[in-house]
């Protein structure tokens, strides 16, 4: 119950009162008003009873010690955090405030208090207790100092102040109905305090460090205390053939980030794993940031035209014969689903082709699934997203050499026709590829991403396995093998040249001949004679130099 603190009658006895009277309560010199503050601007305080009578309860010192709310007598003011508090503001009028200690706890008076029987307060880390603070003078009690307080709790409607308890209750905190000129009254003292800022510990760790290395950007230890509110940057970096995976909780397979650069944000303690695979092509992700309803952005059919000859690559006709995955949970990435590998049925080419055109149709009819509380229904959505592609004419399975990546095609909008002015949902949109010159024979990874990049740049496609950190906004990507054989099948093997087929995972020679395989530090790793086609399918993934009949070529595995 709140109660009417200025009684009209009462105010006007208590300031005739403490006019006609001599104070006979005398505090430690430096007590100060005290003001009701906010946790952003705090004002702090130590607080001693104003007892008047008895010597072992004068100048006794609220106190929070971390087990027991206790006053202590002392000689001067204190500075230790534990006699530290703050009056914090509270609902009711503008003199009503919790008691708000150093720690962060708050003063709470029991249910079974009442304003006679000496209920010990406890303390509490959530809502405290609501007084009502005013001078001691206003309730009407003679011998009163000047800046001498009071604290009168709502939660009992009688008189009920904040009192400091004598050695039968081990000199601890109560509520009692005693005028204020007893242990009812305190002064305020000002304190210097500034609260100790909450620290997290984060620490970094990989799972195999013969695969990878971790650091926290900045420090020099891969396990730091800072401020919780701190943003620490994580980075992982791979060994020679093997790539980063995704960050993961400590003794869990929660992922954290599929980014090998990662800000950590959270305020609790943390411990991240980096975990590392062999190197192959990049792993991506995707995300959606709209709804779950635009994820219907699938290719329906894929052709390819070199010459005068077409083949089809795939057809999806159905959503059973989709590659259908579903996608979650907004503007979170997702590996699952992202790449869908159409390598099985390679696009094959003649060695000095110059270019050959790719023909790509949208999967056009709607995709439904339950999400486990609603149907579903995507539309076709493709044609919402820009196309580019990435050839690895260099064979070490990264999108960024010369010549690797495709100019983007297209834009954002339902009459998207990816630059071919010819091109419909129906018909499809038709691409050229250029193949670069003097490229040997031999197997080719092609990923065709469709995606909408945020934020928008010409040069988005350079940024998607850099600064996009591989994922996919809004869309999704397809990988196709390119075959290269040799010109004219037996003219092209008369022809003496060496090449290594990496979708057979086999050195080709024109003629039987002694071959010697050596890795990047000089070991012979493979032998073998009187050989055309030399098989490394038991050679670990890596770069190689081949000795082929006296011809050296470098190969990647």
């Amino acid at each position: 119950m709140k109660k009417s603190l200025f009684n009209p009658l009462l105010l006007l006895a208590g300031l005739l009162v403490s006019n006609l009277s001599v104070a006979q309560v005398t505090p430690i010199s430096g007590v100060v008003e005290p003001e009701i503050s906010t946790a952003e601007s705090p004002k702090w305080y130590t607080m001693m009873s104003s007892h008047l009578t008895a010597s072992d309860r004068q100048n006794r010192f609220m106190k929070w010690d971390g087990s027991n709310l206790c006053t202590d007598q002392l000689t001067t003011p204190p500075t230790d955090a534990a006699y530290i508090w703050r009056l914090e503001k509270a609902d009711g009028g503008d003199n009503y405030c919790v008691l708000v200690h150093s720690s962060g706890m708050r003063i709470v008076v029991p249910v079974e208090a009442t304003a006679i029987n000496n209920t010990m307060l406890e303390m509490s880390a959530d809502e405290g207790a609501v007084w009502v603070l005013a001078t001691s003078a206003s309730t009407g009690q003679q011998q009163c100092a000047d800046k001498q307080y009071c604290l009168d709790y709502t939660g009992i409607s009688e008189a009920a102040y904040l009192n400091a308890a004598d050695t039968s209750w081990d000199y601890g905190v109560t509520v009692y109905e005693m005028g204020t000129h007893q242990a009812s009254g305190w002064f305020f003292y000002p304190a210097q305090y500034t609260p100790p800022t909450a620290t997290k510990t984060v620490s970094v760790k990989s799972a195999d460090s013969a695969k990878g290395a971790v650091s926290i950007e900045g420090k020099e230890s891969t396990s730091v205390e800072v401020p919780e509110t701190e943003a620490l940057i994580v980075k992982a970096a791979a060994a020679d053939n093997y790539m980063f995976y995704r960050w993961v909780e400590e003794g869990t397979e929660t992922v954290i980030s599929y980014r090998h650069t990662y800000s950590y944000e959270g305020t609790e303690d943390k411990t991240l794993v980096a975990e590392f695979v062999e190197k192959d092509y990049p792993i991506m992700t995707r995300f959606y940031v709209t709804d779950l309803n635009q994820q219907n952005r699938y290719l329906g059919s894929v052709s390819y035209t070199a010459g005068d000859k077409t083949k089809t690559l795939f057809t999806c006709a159905t959503q059973e014969e989709l590659p259908f995955t579903e996608y979650k949970k907004l503007h979170t990435p997702q590996v699952e689903g992202a790449v869908i590998d159409k390598t099985e049925n390679p696009i094959r080419l003649e060695e000095g082709v110059e270019n050959f055109s790719m023909n790509f149709k949208q999967y056009n009819e709607d995709i439904t699934y339950n999400n486990g509380y609603r149907d579903i229904v995507c539309e076709p959505e493709i044609v919402w997203s820009y196309q580019t592609l990435y050839i690895d004419w260099n064979n070490d399975k990264e999108f960024s050499g010369e010549n690797e990546i495709y100019a983007a095609v297209g834009n954002n909008s339902g009459d998207n026709t990816f630059d071919d002015p010819d091109g419909n949902v129906t018909e499809g949109w038709d691409r050229t590829i250029t193949v670069p010159a003097e490229t040997a024979p031999g197997t080719y990874r092609m990923r065709v991403v469709y995606m909408g990049p945020d934020p928008w740049s010409n040069d988005w496609p350079s940024k998607v396995f850099t600064e996009f950190y591989n994922e996919i906004r809004n869309g999704i990507a397809y990988d196709f093998e390119i075959a290269i054989s040799p010109a004219s099948g037996i003219e092209g093997i008369a022809s003496g040249k060496v090449y290594y087929d990496a979708h057979a995972g086999l050195l080709i020679s024109p003629n039987p001949t002694q071959t010697t395989v050596y890795n990047l530090s000089g070991q012979i790793v493979l032998q073998v004679n009187n050989a055309t086609e030399i098989s490394v399918s038991a050679l670990e993934k890596g770069v190689y130099i081949a000795n082929v009949g006296g011809e050296m070529i470098k190969f990647i595995k």
